[in-house]
Formats: C-alpha cells, sequence, structure tokens
C-alpha cells in the first residue's frame, strides 16, 4: 500500500513576512528512540528542534526512509511504500541547508545545516490508491532568523504608509537602509516599495562590518547593525532619520531579522472613500479581523461550521473610485486577475485540497453584467431622474481592466426618447460591487467527469477515481491602475476561494423494481441502492415515508454529514454509496418493512451542498405493499 506525504515548508523573519523554504532538502528519518516515539510526536516542533554537527548527521544515515527537494514554493511530496518497508508509522523530519532564500552572501560561511523539526506521526486518510497526509510547517522567526545568521545572511522587511489616517500604503518609494558606526554609516541597501508599501531589503555582515581600515580591521564593537532610514518619492525625500533614530531601543544592534513599519507625514492620504479597495466576496470579507468569519486558508468561507463554497455568479464588492487621487485628471482602472491551485504531478485529485500554489494568474474576463452604480441626470420634463450603471463583457479593456469613468451611459428621458450620458464625478453614484464573476464559466474550463450524470442502472455504486470531481481552489488578485500612466496603485489579493459548479452525481433505486418497476412489495425486506457524491456535501439522508409521515426515521436509515475540523472531522465528507446491485436483487441497504401496513411508500434521498444559500434537494422512487 502507498503513502504519499505531502506538505509545505517556509519561514517566519516576522509574523508579515513569511518565505518559502525553497530548494532545500528534506529527510524523512526511521524513529530509533521506540520508547519515547509517542512523547516526541505530540511534543511541539518547538521543543524538539534541533540543530545536528557532522557527527550527529552522520549518525542518523542508516535510520534514513527517504529524502526530496523541496520546489520553488517550499512544497514536497514523498511516495513511501513496499520498496521503503513503510508501513504508516511516524518518522523523524530533518531538513538540509546549504544557503537560505535571498541570499547575498557570495562565499558562504559554511558548507551546510542540518536540523531536526520533529517527529512526526502523519494523520493518514485512505484513498483508492493508498493513504494521503497533507503536512504544512513555518519555522518560528526566532528559529528561522537564527539559521539566516548562520549563513550570514540579513533581512529588512517592512512597510512604508501614510501617518494620518487612513493609513495607505506609498507605492514605488525608495527605502534606503543605513548602519550608524561611529567610524562610517554602512549602507545596507535599498528597495522599491510594492503596491501594498511592502519592501525587503537583503544584507550580508560583510555590509555592516566594513570599516574605514577594511580589510585589515573588518570588525565592529557591537555584533549587529544600528539602523536608520530614509526615503525618497520621486525626487522628494519623504524620510530623513539620521544616526540617532538608529541608536533606539529597536533599531539598535538588531539581529538577522527585523521588521519595521515607517510612516511618512509629507504624502497626503486620499479621502477614505478615495481609497480604492477589494473588500468582500458575497457577504465574507476576504481580509476580516480575527474573529470574524471570513476565508479559511483552504478557501473556505464563514468559519468551519458552515465553510462555504461559490458557483455561478459570485459578487466581488468594494470600491475603485473614477480619478486617481495622486492625478486628478488621470481616470483609474480596475481588474481581477486568477490562478488555480493544483496537486503534485499535475493531475486531479479528488481525495485532497489542491496544495501546489498558481504558478501565474490571467485576466478574468468571464464576467457577468454588474450593477456599479448609478448616474444621475435631468430627463426631458426637467426632473432629476437616475439610470444604473452596468459593466459586462463588452466593457472590458484588453487585458480585462474596467474603466468607470466616462463611460457613456444611454438613459431614458420619459418621453420616448433617449440621451447618452458620461459618467463623472459629479453625476456618479457608486454600488459596492466591483466584478460579478462567471464562475461557471471559469470552472468549466474543466470537462465534467459526469457530464450525463449517474444512471439508475448504476444505483448503490461507488464512483472511480476518474468519475469523481475535485475541488477547484483558486486565487483571486485585484488591481487597480492610472489610466493615463498604467502604474499600479494598489492591490489586494485573497489566496484561497474555492469555486464549484459540478452537480451532485447521485442516483437512488430498489432492489424489488429492478425488474419491474410496478410490481408490489410482497417480500418482508427492501433493499435501497444509492449513490450520492459531491466534493462539498452538507449531508446526504435517506428516509421511507407514506401519507401518515416518516416510517422509518433515523438514525436507522442511511445518512451522514460534513463535520468540520478540528478533528475529528470527516473535512473531505463528499457523500457514501449502498450497495451495489447483486444478481439475485438483494444488494444495498436492508429495511425490514414486515410491519409496514399496505400502503403506498416513498423513499427519498435528500441532500444539500455546501454553496453559499443552497438549500436541500430530493430525489425518490415510489413502491407499494
Amino acid at each position: 500500500m502507498a503513502y504519499v506525504f505531502r506538505g509545505r515548508l517556509c519561514g517566519l523573519i516576522c509574523d508579515e513576512c513569511p518565505e518559502a523554504l525553497s530548494n532545500v532538502v528534506v529527510r524523512l528519518y526511521r524513529t530509533r528512540d521506540i520508547t519515547g516515539v509517542t512523547a516526541l510526536a505530540v511534543a511541539s516542533p518547538k521543543e524538539t528542534f534541533a540543530i545536528l554537527d557532522a557527527g550527529q548527521a552522520a549518525a542518523k544515515q542508516g535510520a534514513l526512509l527517504a529524502e526530496t527537494k523541496t520546489d520553488d514554493e517550499g512544497n514536497f511530496t514523498f511516495s513511501l511504500g513496499e520498496r521503503e518497508q513503510y508501513q504508516g508509522e511516524a518518522f523523524e523530519i530533518d531538513v538540509l541547508l546549504t544557503t537560505v532564500p535571498h541570499s547575498k552572501v557570495k562565499t558562504p560561511q559554511r558548507e551546510s545545516l542540518q536540523f531536526s523539526i520533529t517527529t512526526l506521526q502523519p494523520r493518514w486518510r485512505e484513498t483508492e490508491k493508498g493513504f494521503v497526509a497533507v503536512w504544512d510547517f513555518c519555522l518560528p522567526h526566532r528559529i528561522w532568523c537564527f539559521i539566516r545568521g548562520l549563513f550570514g545572511a540579513w533581512t529588512i522587511c517592512g512597510r512604508l504608509l501614510t501617518c494620518k489616517f487612513p493609513q495607505t500604503p506609498i507605492v514605488g518609494a525608495t527605502v534606503n537602509a543605513f548602519d550608524a558606526d561611529w567610524w562610517q554609516d554602512d549602507s545596507l541597501g535599498s528597495a522599491m516599495t510594492d503596491s501594498a508599501g511592502r519592501f525587503r531589503i537583503d544584507y550580508t555582515t560583510a555590509d555592516f562590518r566594513l570599516t574605514p581600515f577594511s580589510p585589515t580591521i573588518n570588525v565592529e564593537w557591537a555584533s549587529g547593525p544600528d539602523v536608520y532610514f530614509t526615503v525618497q518619492l520621486g525626487s522628494v525625500t519623504i524620510i530623513n532619520e539620521t544616526q540617532a533614530d538608529g541608536r533606539v531601543p529597536g533599531r539598535e544592534n538588531v539581529g538577522p531579522c527585523l521588521c519595521v513599519d515607517l510612516c511618512s507625514d509629507q504624502v497626503q492620504p486620499p479621502p477614505v472613500d478615495g481609497v480604492p479597495h477589494w473588500q468582500q466576496v458575497e457577504v465574507f470579507d476576504i481580509h476580516p479581523f480575527p474573529s470574524a468569519a471570513g476565508f479559511s486558508p483552504e478557501g473556505y468561507a464563514g468559519g468551519p461550521t458552515n465553510s462555504f463554497v461559490f458557483g455561478g455568479g459570485v459578487t466581488l464588492k468594494g470600491n475603485c473610485p473614477l480619478r486617481n487621487f495622486s492625478a486628478p485628471a488621470n481616470p483609474l482602472e480596475y481588474r481581477f486577475q486568477i490562478g488555480e491551485w493544483t496537486w503534485p504531478g499535475g493531475a486531479d485529485d479528488p481525495a485532497a485540497i489542491p496544495t501546489v500554489a498558481p504558478g501565474a494568474l490571467s485576466p478574468v474576463t468571464q464576467i457577468s453584467t454588474t450593477h456599479v452604480g448609478y448616474v444621475f441626470y435631468t430627463n426631458a420634463f426637467g426632473f432629476a431622474d437616475s439610470a444604473k450603471v452596468l459593466v459586462g463583457a463588452a466593457d472590458l479593456l484588453p487585458g480585462g481592466w474596467i474603466r468607470i469613468d466616462n463611460k457613456a451611459v444611454t438613459v431614458d428621458m420619459r418621453n420616448g426618447t433617449t440621451a447618452v450620458v458620461n459618467v463623472n464625478n459629479a453625476n456618479f453614484l457608486r454600488t459596492f460591487d466591483l466584478f460579478v464573476l462567471n464562475s461557471a464559466a471559469i470552472t468549466s474550463l474543466h470537462p465534467a467527469k459526469l457530464p450525463a450524470g449517474l444512471p439508475i442502472a448504476d444505483a448503490g455504486r461507488d464512483l472511480t477515481t476518474a468519475e469523481r470531481e475535485p475541488i477547484r481552489r483558486y486565487r483571486l488578485m485585484f488591481e487597480v491602475r492610472d489610466g493615463t500612466t498604467s502604474a499600479i496603485v494598489a492591490t489586494d489579493t485573497l489566496d484561497s476561494i474555492v469555486l464549484d459548479n459540478s452537480p451532485v452525481a447521485l442516483a437512488l433505486d430498489l432492489e424489488e423494481l429492478r425488474t419491474n418497476a410496478c410490481n408490489p412489495v410482497s417480500a418482508g425486506t427492501v433493499h435501497i441502492l444509492y449513490t450520492v457524491d459531491h466534493p462539498h456535501l452538507r449531508f446526504f439522508g435517506v428516509a421511507i415515508s407514506n401519507n401518515t409521515g416518516t416510517v422509518h426515521p433515523p438514525p436507522a436509515m442511511p445518512g451522514d454529514s460534513f463535520v468540520p475540523p478540528p478533528p475529528p472531522s470527516n473535512y473531505l465528507f463528499r457523500g457514501d454509496a449502498g450497495g451495489p446491485h447483486l444478481p439475485g436483487n438483494n444488494g444495498g441497504f436492508a429495511v425490514n418493512v414486515a410491519g409496514d401496513p399496505p400502503c403506498a411508500y416513498r423513499v427519498a434521498l435528500s441532500w444539500q451542498t455546501r454553496h453559499y444559500l443552497s438549500s436541500a434537494h430530493s430525489i425518490d422512487r415510489l413502491y407499494c405493499k
């Protein structure tokens, strides 16, 4: 039996600055301390983390189970089985580094470093192809920054905002970092802020240990730099710190990782309604306060209990002003971009959530008619009037961009004629809707697994892997640009959202009706054949009733429902099958009906998916006794 172990590794510079452990070697070792394996498996990684010297690493070589290398996103996959003589037991996880991501070190301070993270007992989940387990782990910043320091790689992660409320990102500014020295000020590097105002500066120990006497004397008294910044926006200096700022707590003698928030009062923020932003998908906030029910990392909305998915027209809500606050004569344009998560190897896997992040995003052109606002005008009778401003596929510019400013709208003059009114700041009232995503057009890029549905003759059988619809998980990004200069002025990203437009695969029958659907049931038992399968099922249930009500109520009848995390849960619950049909017409779920009086009966299979605003449905089969 094959055991597939998938995961992703990252390290924290700080909580808001993670980086993937890309292109590192991951090693799995058989546990050598059998007596203490349970305690190690339940211990926190911060208690089991250990850096190994050459002797300790060599001593483990005989217990090596398998090794592989992570990709650019830090993802890895192991396939364990008979060749490795593996049967699902716990193992130790080590990582081997020869460098660290983004390192600017030309001559490494060490050849390699191996460290143990933890002893893990994977939570194996059985599938048709074997067992699957997923493990994602991010090294805490205290540990990861120490490791970066061992390689001589130092980093500054920061964000530049306006000081006044509402604080907004300052885009395209050049941030310069310096070390305040007694001898001279060392330049640590510079970086330009992105559309979120974020920047990252990577440097090395040599950048702040230089002195006027280097290379003869190349070491300063302090072990870390005293960091201060200057910032230029175009030709204007908007932050001009001095050496004194580098010698205050939090900036003095910093370690290999420094995370800072900078603000400038020389850049005025726009009014609140002038800030482009994407806020919601339907009613769910894409970046909620931690206690709010937004989106899970897997892409489900409404908190664990709901775990909603979306289909059909999905409304993306927010605001894009008509004009650029920083350049009032320039119109703004916005668009959405999308990319799909996949599985290691690329093939669909209906037994797992996709874990491979999109390599690139593409403009979203699958738009349904979207009501973005109202334009106000004076009709032919001199009265104030208004008309809807709608955006559709015909309004998309090359690259999927949408421009509302100066859009021509045909309005009713109320006297049998029409006129054209152009949208501007004086006559436009926006709604909160930016874009109605035609999700069916997006998911239909994948052919349906069972385009004709499941025939009644197949009631009771399990679907094969090739017949099961997988989870379709996407990344969405909102972009706003200056329509004159094409400079990006705002972005926002929802890392995961699950879109689903697949029908529920289901069928219902009775063994007793397969030869003649009109024959009354004369035996004391009926055999129910049912199949229900969907990647996002909320519940299903089977019931028998007549005109007086339910005859055989649950829990005696088949049924099950989605149970959200934390464990124990059936997070990937997708239904069940009661069968298959047998040649003797005695397969399926047997129900004793010997005591039921002569009557007409209804066997109903009901279900509901986890689609937002979905309702329950049912199909039935009738029989007489």
